[in-house]
Parts: C-alpha cells; structure tokens; sequence
C-alpha cells in the first residue's frame, strides 16, 4: 500500500476515535446530570431537579428519557408552554408512539382547554389499550351526560380490569343520570365492597333507594353520611325528613326538618314549604299554617305558601268569613297571573254561597 494512502488511513481511523471519545463524553455528562435530576426531584427540589434536567436535556443530544422526565416535571411545575413545546417534539419524531399525544391532553386539559378530549381521542385511536386515555374520554362523556357515547369506553376499561374503581365509578354515574336505578345500586354497593366510601357514592346511593321506595335502606345511607362526614349538612337532613315523612315517622321528619331550617343560612323559604307538608299529613293545620307564613316570611313572593295558607286556613277555621280573607289575600296578590287563581276564585264563590245560605 501507497505510504500516503496509509497516512490517510491512520488519520481517518483516529478522528473516529476522537468523535467517538468525544460522544462518550457527552452521553456520561449527559447521564451524570440526569441522575442528578432524579435525585432533586425525589428529594422534593423541583427548581434544582427542573435545573439539572434541562442542563441533561441539552446535552443528551435529543436524548428521549431525558426529554420525557423533563417536560413531566415541567408539566407538574405548570409551566405548560415549555412542557408542551418539549412533548410536540417528541410527537413529531415519535408520531406511533401514544404517550407523547396522551402527555400533551394532560396538559390541555390542566388548563381547562376544550380541545384536551380530541387529543385523547387521538391518542386512543393510536392505541386502543391506552386505558387512562378510555377513562378520560369516557368520563368526558358522562360529564356531558352523553352516557351512550360513554358505553364503549366504559365496558373497554372494565374488560381490562373488572375490578377497576374508576371505571366502576364511571359505570354508576352512567347508570344514576340514566335512571337505571337497580343496576346503579348494584354498582355502588360493589363499590363499597371495595373499600370506597365517599360523598357521592352514599348520596347517589341513597338517592337510588328512596327512587325506588326502599327507604329503610334510603336512610341506612344519609345515617352513614351525617355519621360519617358531616351532621350539620342542611341538605341531608332535608332529605332524611323526606324519607322518614314516606316511612310516616312524621315525628322524626320534623325533627330533621327543624335541624335543616335550623343549619341553613340561605332563605328557608322551601324548607318551610317542606315543614308545613309534613303538619298537613299529620293534621295539624294550626301548624300547617305557622310554618307557611314563615315561609312568607322569607319570602314574600312565595306564591304557594300564600295559596297554601289559605287552603290550610280553610282546613283549619270553622268560621268561613275568616277562611275568605285568606283567599281574598292571595287574589288581591295574584288575580292576573296567579297559577291558582281559578281554584281560588271558584273556592271564593263556594264560601260566599255558604255564607248566604247560613243567612237564611
């Protein structure tokens, strides 16, 4: 061989060895500060963790480990635009690889942007055992009451996992806002054999059993959430007194009643609607008719509780002419557009008749 041919060799073959040293270097460097990394970030540092990774990221040379743990850590941060930037990167050069798309919806939907749901579906048509893009897109679905459009990501996610919480939540809440109630109540209690316990489930629960007039166990449920995680809840108590006033324990609907009138701050002008249905089941129309005009009380535009009150005035007073004021008073109030104007007329025309006839 050619001493120059040789000499041109030898050269070749040693700037090869130098890029490679040269690349090594870079890979350790870019390994050693990514280390670092991970060390500040499992210490809770997140600016020291943020800072070593963008000096790996830079010198990794495009390195895709690096790249992802850098912009999820920046995504954590809520510094979306950099994270973002880094995981449309990734897509682009990676466009089969569903974790980049599924990165880049989590960050959409942080920020409350609408079109996070597309991107999932995206993701999901890339992979349809992508699991938590299913759960995202099904649970957008029943956000938006569109339980049809929900079912096949449901039953996806629950033939991957029949034990699966999330789906199983998602299930119940498809089968509540239908109606379903049997099938709602099976989920829940299957919920509940797995451990969860929490607001909603109790109350969607309780809501199922009174629906479906099982109401001893209605009221298993509201027990559990007064007990369980707040007795001074108005709400609950409203429905309690619903439940015991079914069961017709009207002693112990009053009571809950009186505790939810009590609790509230907001005008317990409904509640007082809610008292006063209770004494008229029992008879007790003086009470009745207490509990209406506190009603007004709270709100004087109340139109029922006036109607009311004079339907229980009626129910109460032996003397019409007294019963006639009642009804007076809410056609005084209500003779143009009242609901119940025609009744009250017509009850209006009926005392007077008596009156007349008592007369004679």
């Amino acid at each position: 061989m050619k001493p120059y041919i040789i000499s041109i060799l030898i050269f070749l073959f040693f700037k090869a060895e130098a890029q490679t040293a040269s690349a090594l270097n870079i890979s350790q460097k870019a390994d050693s500060l990514f280390k670092r990394a991970k060390v500040y970030e499992g210490l809770g540092n997140v600016p020291q963790a943020l800072h070593y990774y963008e000096k790996a990221n830079s010198e990794g040379n495009g390195n895709i480990q690096i790249a992802f743990n850098f912009a999820k850590l920046l995504a954590q941060s809520s510094i979306y635009q950099k994270a973002d930037s880094i995981f449309e990167k990734l897509a682009l050069q990676f466009p089969n690889n569903p974790d980049f798309i599924y990165q880049r919806a989590l960050i959409k939907e942080a920020q409350n942007d609408s079109t996070a749901v597309e991107i999932y579906k995206r993701t999901y048509l890339l992979d349809t055992n992508h699991i938590n893009s299913a759960y995202k897109i099904a649970r957008n679905y029943i956000e938006n009451r569109k339980f049809k459009e929900a079912e096949p990501y449901i039953n996806k996610g629950l033939s991957v996992d029949s034990t699966s919480v999330r789906f199983q939540i998602l299930l119940a809440l498809k089968q509540f806002y239908a109606k379903d109630c049997h099938d709602a109540i099976a989920t829940y209690n299957k919920l509940i054999g797995f451990g969860e316990s929490n607001i909603q489930i109790h109350e969607n629960l309780a809501s199922c059993y009174f629906y479906t007039n099982q109401f001893e166990k209605a009221l298993d449920q509201y027990q559990i959430l007064l007990k369980d995680f707040d007795d001074k809840n108005p709400k609950w108590h409203l429905a309690v007194a619903e439940v015991y006033k079914s069961l017709k324990d009207y002693k112990n609907a009053e009571r809950h009643m009186d505790i939810a009138i009590a609790l509230q701050e907001i005008p317990l002008s409904e509640s007082y609607m809610e008292l006063a249905k209770i004494y008229k089941r029992q008879g007790n129309y003086k009470s009745e008719m207490e509990a209406l005009k506190n009603a007004l009380a709270n709100n004087s535009n109340n139109e029922m509780a006036l109607y009311n009150l004079a339907v229980a005035a009626d129910n109460y007073f032996a003397d019409k002419k007294v019963v006639l004021r009642y009804y007076e008073n809410y056609l005084s109030q209500y003779s143009e557009n009242g609901h119940m104007q025609d009744l009250t007329k017509q009850r209006i025309s009926d005392i007077k008749k008596e009156l007349h006839f008592s007369k004679n």
